[in-house]
């Protein structure tokens, strides 16, 4: 079997291409787990896999597949099942800044799965960005910052809007989730909830510890910007971010960006333990990108 291996970026990523004659299942392994632990990202490209195969391929490095409760953002599941589920937004074309999946809550996939059943006929890139290459690039007194202070994501969602999010009318079913995810819930007199969950903006990453800059700050600092309030993200004492932060970070992630030109039947394998992901703004509606959150079956 001929593949060709390659470097995606000068610090993570590995593409698997085909030569067009190759079965995703016959590739070993033993190999895949090897180069995901050693670059973060695999992007297999020209197996002409359908979503069914990309299923069970994604089954075979996988354990937890998780469903989009408590999830942030309007998202389908494909064909009923709960853990094959449309991108952010579905068919919504706008962009999204970089973000780790679920950073919000404390319960979050380990690992993410892509798969490209449709391109876009132009733009509406996946962006990729190295958050230890982040980190390493903020100014110390950013560093310091987010050293010394935690982040608060507050979530305040009216009645009727929080029963989508948690995907429930039972009120109890709520409060479990919260409680697992040690999240401060507040039930309002209008019979709104709003949550709190402190957090860092810096973690670990899964196996190397190394420092890796991962939170959801840029999509919710945009959202505020645009005039919504149904999401805000605060320091921990409670004061605004920093606008000379935001826009540092800002300029860093855009100058370590790296696209993902997608391409019919593109899958891609992520650590959501050190890299960011967001996507590109586009025109059409033909884009068509699936995504499973889950942890690695794998140390």
């Amino acid at each position: 079997m001929k593949i060709k291996i390659s470097p995606l970026t000068e610090t993570f990523g590995t593409l698997i291409e085909s030569n067009g004659d190759n079965n995703i299942f016959d590739v070993n392994q033993e190999d895949i787990v090897s180069w995901f632990k050693n670059s973060s990202l695999l992007l297999f490209r020209g197996f002409a896999v359908d979503t069914e195969e990309f299923k069970k391929f994604s089954n075979l490095f996988s354990t937890e597949f998780m469903s989009y409760v408590g999830g942030a953002y309007s998202r389908v599941a494909i064909a009923g099942d709960k853990t094959l589920l449309s991108v952010t937004g579905g068919k919504l074309t706008f962009a999204v800044p970089f973000h780790g999946e679920m950073y919000y809550k404390q319960h979050r996939p380990e690992m993410m799965w892509f798969y490209c059943a449709m391109p876009p006929v132009k733009d509406g890139q996946t962006t990729i960005c190295d958050g230890i290459e982040v980190y390493r690039q903020l100014s110390p007194a950013t560093k310091e910052l987010f050293k010394h202070q935690k982040i608060k994501y507050i979530r305040t969602y009216q009645d009727g809007a929080w029963q989508q999010i948690y995907q429930t009318d039972d009120f109890s079913t709520v409060e479990e989730v919260c409680q697992a995810n040690n999240l401060r819930l507040q039930v309002n007199s209008d019979n709104s909830i709003t949550t709190e969950y402190i957090c860092p903006a810096v973690v670990e990453t899964r196996n190397a510890k190394e420092q890796t800059f991962l939170n959801n700050i840029l999509p919710v600092v945009a959202q505020e910007k645009q005039g919504q309030k149904a999401s805000l993200v605060r320091l921990e004492d409670n004061s605004v971010i920093p606008e000379e932060v935001i826009e540092e970070i800002q300029a860093v992630t855009e100058k370590l960006t790296y696209l993902v030109n997608w391409q019919r039947g593109d899958i891609v394998m992520l650590d959501n333990c050190r890299l960011m992901h967001g996507r590109k703004a586009f025109a059409d509606t033909q884009r068509d990108i699936y995504v499973r959150l889950t942890n690695p079956a794998f140390n």
